[in-house]
């Protein structure tokens, strides 16, 4: 038994004709429809339409999220149409495919889409007749002069129709680029709608907030026709952007939000993020509380939650409920979530099943719910992990796919929609998602991986990617994980961190370490764009599939056209850029990392020549806000004295040049107090260095060769490779007292920032800090200015510890000193410190470790930096090698 729902809106609309029922916030207010003037619009409306459109046509509603969107919808119902609603990101020429395919007759759109409009009926065989919102356009029908000329009728429908006729006709999101047009009778619609009512008991005094669009089923059934049977007020936005969301929860009191996975992502993160920022002991004061809401959910069954979190529920006083559909839900999210005192609704359903299937509220944490009364649903085929296809059955399953037998056949099997999700029944009755069938990764080994997971899991723990998609790519006879990233730009700003690739590689590296080995992330690209998404936020991975093969098509061509420089500054810069080799086409918004290709030590290079050839010095905390090339007009721009005429210099800036420059008043001030000598302090370091070697030749059997190798007198660099955070106190706890005390470090400098144990042992240790994001330029001159001194400058090549006990690249920065001040570098092999204390672990084990010092290496005549650099990195490997054959 369905319910009457046009019954019930004229009930409505004459026992409260004055109470809003839809209402639209965006730039312009907020613009309200009562329940009179809403039955008194889809009344008249529908008389229009009945003279437009036979019972059982296609008419298609093209319009973004507006209270008249759901008048068009129950006008068409009321006049008999069969109703096709369209995705207005399609493109179209797509659009005007589905217009033909659903045989539309009709078309109800608004003035916002003219141009879509426009071209839409030009790629129609002739004009489909239209009604437009809002314009009075010659070739259309006006819908204020549609309400000033009919009459209001009370009784709707218009037209009674047979409970299995077909309602709706909507085509599938194309995830996999072939959208289906699934057909949904009334009967299937208006069932759904009355089952999920009788277990999420809405009322006059709820306050629904929709920013899902009307064209895709949930936002339809959740946003439209479930809460306007229950006289429930619905305010929509046209738009899933969280600063406004959580601005309409303050100011317009809302009660039930139903979304889909990515936008709690989102604000969960937030959540986090916010907490974080608020000191040390503020952060751990909010854990604690966190783990004492956890144990009361978990053991006494009482959620004190909105007691301890009244900040994070600030913003939602009036919120009772938090509903989530559409995709797999993170299972610990939804737990933080309820922790901080929220309640869930969580359903599972498609298109193809009148938008739920299942439903549960707060119970089953992180599952999709337990079957609706109406509802069949059985696992195919399950593994031993009892996960399988989940199919499902009963009156609210679609009638066909239109004009698609073959389709049709394909899902529809002995009564059965075969949903192509996968998922478990556990006893309870619960079911939960682990992802869809078509999207899993099948490894080489026979592994089955869910990339959803995946991508949730660096998601949640690394706040500089804001979207990933994970996908298979081959790999040699092998599969691997690939992942395409669209980092946080905004977060990696205000983190004042440019190279994005490096930090993105080292984050990712140590969330690795806590899967297993065929779930890690081996390589990745980064987008600059979001990824391909449905209405609901899914990726389409198949359009992801394209971005990687394009991205890593050496032939592909460029996308978008080179910009034309404005005046004789972004002329310059444009000329420098080509200078560099790197570029040849070029345009304002392109990254100087991502698009350019620079590394850290390229951008201090093109910054350096920049400030030459305009003759200016860039302010340190300018340079750290150039991501792009506009930044770096801009900066210039803002930099530039206008006393100052710019004249250009023939030369490129080399390396020779920015290292024998005198040093600033500020890296004077930097060297002094870095390599001051401090006798007592420097005796007291080699009395702790030996104290450290004896323990660590008892507990690692530390053992070191070629120390004769090191040279006595004048300036030099050992370069080790980096396994550990023990590397460079073993390494120091070896050297002799002339050695040690002229031995000075580059290390990264949030590890050795002033104040902090770090900053103590930087300053014991004679720390230059590096940061490849700030100051880079700074710490190779300081380094210059050491080496110039007569010391020793300890640098390690890779830049960072290695996650697996394996190389990585050495970077040219020791090459280059070493090659402009002519000193000699130390390649040093260090073993068995990853087995001690490996990066991403927390636990130190007994393993013996031995450092090895291999023959000077000093750079030839017209050896190139990159040269150097890999034969360095050659002597080290082969010293690991010796060693470790030894």
């Amino acid at each position: 038994m369905t319910l009457d729902f046009f019954d019930q809106l004229k009930h409505n609309a004459e026992l409260t004709p004055n109470r809003i029922a839809l209402q639209l916030l965006d730039d312009k207010g907020q613009e309200s429809f009562t329940f009179h003037r809403l039955h008194n619009e889809i009344s008249k409306l529908s008389q229009f339409l009945s003279r437009h459109i036979h019972p059982g046509e296609t008419l298609g509603i093209l319009m973004q999220n507006h209270p008249r969107w759901g008048i068009a919808f129950l006008a068409a119902e009321s006049a008999g149409a069969r109703i096709l609603p369209l995705d207005i990101l399609h493109t179209p020429k797509t659009l005007a495919a589905l217009i033909r395919h659903s045989d539309c007759s009709f078309l109800v759109s608004s003035h916002q889409l003219f141009e879509k409009l426009d071209e839409i009926q030009a790629h129609l065989p002739s004009p489909i007749p239209t009604l437009v919102m809002d314009s009075q356009k010659p070739d259309c029908h006006d819908w204020e002069s549609v309400l000033a000329k009919e009459t209001y009728i009370p009784n709707l429908p218009l037209f009674r129709r047979d409970p299995e006729d077909t309602l709706l006709l909507v085509y599938t999101s194309g995830t996999t680029g072939n959208p289906k047009g699934v057909m949904l009778s009334h009967n299937a619609i208006y069932l759904t709608v009355k089952a999920v009512l009788d277990i999420i008991q809405l009322d006059n005094e709820d306050h629904i907030l929709s920013v899902l669009p009307l064209y895709h089923m949930l936002a339809l059934m959740a946003n439209f026709l479930m809460p306007l049977y229950m006289a429930t007020r619905i305010t929509y936005l046209n738009a899933i952007e969280p600063r406004k969301i959580l601005e309409s929860f303050r100011d317009q009191g809302i009660t039930v939000f139903v979304c889909v996975p990515q936008f709690y992502y989102l604000l969960h993160r937030r959540i986090f993020q916010i907490a974080k920022k608020k000191g040390l002991l503020e952060h751990a004061t909010f854990q604690v509380l966190l783990k004492l809401s956890r144990f009361s959910n978990d053991w006494i069954g009482f959620n004190p939650g909105r007691l301890l979190f009244r900040s994070v529920h600030r913003n939602f006083n009036n919120l009772r409920l938090f509903a989530v559909g559409g995709a797999r839900f993170d299972k610990e999210v939804l737990k933080s979530f309820r922790d901080l005192g929220f309640q869930f609704a969580q359903a599972f359903g498609m298109t193809e099943t009148s938008a739920v299937s299942t439903i549960s509220v707060s119970n089953g944490l992180g599952s999709a719910g337990r079957p609706m009364p109406h509802v069949d649903l059985k696992i195919d085929r399950p593994g031993i992990d009892g996960i399988g296809e989940i199919l499902i059955s009963g009156p609210h399953i679609m009638q066909a796919y239109w004009k698609n037998e073959v389709a049709t056949k394909n899902v529809l099997k002995k009564g059965w929609l075969h949903s192509g999700d996968l998922g478990y029944l556990d006893p309870n009755g619960y079911l939960y998602i682990t992802g869809r069938k078509k999207d899993v990764i099948v490894l080489s080994s026979g592994k089955n991986i869910f990339p959803e997971e995946i991508e949730h899991a660096y998601e949640s723990k690394c706040p500089y990617i804001r979207e990933m998609c994970v996908i298979g790519v081959e790999d040699g006879n092998q599969e691997k994980l690939h992942a395409m990233i669209v980092p946080d730009f905004k977060y990696l700003k205000s983190q004042q961190v440019i190279n994005i690739s490096d930090m993105l590689r080292y984050q990712i590296e140590n969330l690795s370490v806590e899967f297993p080995g065929y779930k890690r992330i081996r390589t990745f690209d980064v987008l600059s764009e979001s990824l391909p998404r449905t209405p609901t936020r899914k990726i389409k991975r198949f359009e992801v599939m394209n971005l990687f093969k394009d991205q890593n098509n050496s032939r592909a061509e460029p996308i978008h056209p080179s910009s034309k420089p404005q005046d004789d500054l972004e002329r310059k810069v444009f000329e420098l850029l080509k200078e560099t080799g790197k570029v040849t086409s070029i345009r304002h918004e392109m990254s100087l990392e991502l698009d350019c290709g620079f590394d850290s030590l390229e951008r201090v290079e093109f910054l350096s020549n920049a400030q030459d050839t305009f003759g200016l010095n860039i302010k340190e905390e300018d340079a750290t806000n150039i991501f792009t090339v506009q930044d770096m007009i801009d900066v210039l721009r803002t930099t530039l004295d206008s006393r100052v005429k710019t004249s250009p210099q023939n030369r490129t800036k080399t390396w020779s040049d920015i290292l024998s420059q005198p040093l600033t008043g500020e890296e004077k001030k930097a060297g002094r107090q870095i390599l001051r000598r401090r006798p007592i302090v420097e005796g007291l370091y080699f009395g702790m260095s030996r104290l450290l070697l004896l323990l660590a030749k008892a507990l690692f059997n530390l053992r070191f060769d070629g120390q004769d190798k090191l040279p006595k007198n004048g300036p030099f660099l050992i370069c080790p490779n980096h396994l550990s955070y023990l590397d460079g106190f073993l390494l120091s706890a070896g050297l002799a007292f002339p050695h040690l005390k002229r031995m000075v470090y580059l290390g990264y400098s949030d590890y050795f920032r002033t104040g902090t144990l770090g900053g103590y042992l930087g300053s014991l240790l004679k720390i230059v800090p590096v940061n490849p994001d700030r100051y880079l330029r700074q710490a190779l001159r300081l380094g210059a200015y050491g080496l110039s001194k007569g010391y020793i400058l300890g640098i390690f090549p890779e830049g960072e510890r290695s996650i697996d006990g394996e190389t990585k690249p050495f970077r040219k920065g020791p090459a280059i000193l070493a090659k402009e001040l002519n000193v000699a570098v130390i390649p040093t092999a260090i073993i068995g410190t990853y087995e001690v204390w490996p990066r991403g672990s927390s636990k130190i084990k007994a393993h013996s470790v031995t450092i090895r010092f291999g023959d000077p290496l000093t750079p030839f005549e017209h050896e190139t930096p990159a040269q150097f650099t890999q034969r360095m990195q050659d002597s080290v490997r082969n010293l690991l090698e010796e060693g470790n054959g030894s």
